[in-house]
């Protein structure tokens, strides 16, 4: 069994030990301040020392009671049941870590708090934070937890405190639980005075104000967040900020207003690709009515156009029968539709694939292709 420094001491980084155990891993040790990987939350690294010999130590897990520490294979050897060790864990990562396992209590509470959803699935890595909501919460929601987040993570002081207690003692503090208990002996409890108690194995830091500055970069279907903290917040904030700045000065406006136009832009856009839309429905219409010429029979119609192809193919199937159709798109494409077994798409774009070079396939349906040069009379070179 391995006592947990890192319970009791989540800021020390130094400590001294004794191998109890060897694993195909790795080394059990009677103490350790290595938090291994569980609950969510990525696992500490570090190294251990012998003798001046370093043990690298990128990895540590938990097998019941026993937190081992994984070293490398070659230098495995080299540690045997009763030597004394001193550990030394990252200390950089061990903090940003638990910046970021902190902050996610603080948003999983505020999220339960406000809305009462659950928090389905959270992982807790290097100053970034993936977290999944059971319900799925509107943008005004989101806007006013985010609100009351980044204040708590960068202008107030709430303290963390943590307990441990036997399952009879946490009877009387259920009702106040975020979470499920489980099932030992002993249960760690995580108490953010006026917002969140859970049961929590994890480390944390003293106040909520170490936490710092916070950059959301994913929203997704209402209950999906992925936000970074700490110096990697930092650096995205500054970044973005630059961009932004800069993306002002190209368009002679202040940041603050640059959004709005943006969405200003989009719109005006939205509406010219659906008034482009709806003018090359027109021309399809015009020449399913109007075609080019006749072949064999067989109406054919051309038109120069770029419009999605699913479009395209639900407006042919108004056309007559017995008609091919002709599109001739930007970059040398060509897409040919027929509804007649006398003129093959497929066996029509062959000749021009080996004529003008270049490559393409379909049936005898619907055929397309990429040119290397387009002819400059497409339909006076048809022939069925």
């Amino acid at each position: 069994m391995s006592e947990r420094l890192y319970w009791d001491a989540p800021y020390e980084t130094t400590f001294s030990s004794k191998v109890i155990g060897v694993t195909p891993e790795g080394v059990i040790l009677d103490k350790t301040l290595f938090y291994p990987q569980g609950g969510g939350q990525e696992s500490d690294r570090g190294r251990l020392v012998k003798e001046g010999l370093i043990f690298e130590v990128e990895f540590v897990s938990k097998e019941g009671e026993d937190i081992i520490h994984h070293i490398s294979s070659e230098l495995r050897n080299k540690l045997q049941v009763g030597d004394l060790v001193s550990g030394e864990i990252d200390w950089n990562f061990r903090y940003g870590v638990m910046r970021a396992h902190s902050s996610q209590h603080i948003l999983s509470a505020l999220i339960k708090n406000k809305f009462n959803i659950d928090t389905a699935h959270a992982t807790i890595s290097f100053e970034d934070v993936s977290l999944q909501i059971a319900r799925d919460i509107s943008d005004a929601q989101f806007k006013e937890i985010l609100n009351e987040f980044i204040r708590v993570c960068t202008i107030e002081n709430h303290e963390f405190h943590t307990s441990l207690i036997s399952r009879d003692e946490i009877q009387g503090v259920k009702g106040e639980l975020r979470g499920k208990v489980p099932d030992q002996g002993k249960v760690r409890l995580v108490e953010l005075k006026e917002y969140d108690l859970i049961c929590c194995g994890g480390t944390h830091i003293k106040n909520s104000i170490e936490i710092g500055p916070v950059f959301i970069y994913e929203f997704s279907k209402g209950k999906n967040f992925k936000y970074k903290v700490g110096f990697s917040a930092v650096n995205q904030l500054t970044s973005n900020n630059t961009d932004i700045l800069n993306s002002a000065q190209t368009f002679n406006l202040p940041a603050t207003k640059l959004i709005r136009n943006f969405q200003k832009q989009l719109e005006k856009k939205s509406i010219l690709q659906q008034n482009y839309i709806n003018l090359a429905i027109t021309a399809l219409k015009l020449v399913s009515l109007h075609p080019n010429t006749e072949i064999n029979n067989v109406k054919v119609g051309l038109l120069e156009i770029n419009l999605d192809y699913k479009l395209i193919q639900k407006q042919f199937k108004e056309f007559p029968n017995e008609y091919l159709l002709i599109l001739k798109e930007e970059n040398n494409k060509i897409h040919l539709l027929s509804n007649s077994d006398k003129a093959q798409a497929n066996r029509l774009l062959e000749p021009f694939l080996n004529k003008y070079g270049g490559k393409g396939g379909g049936s005898p349906y619907s055929a397309q292709g990429t040119l290397n040069d387009f002819p400059v009379d497409i339909i006076s070179e048809l022939s069925f």
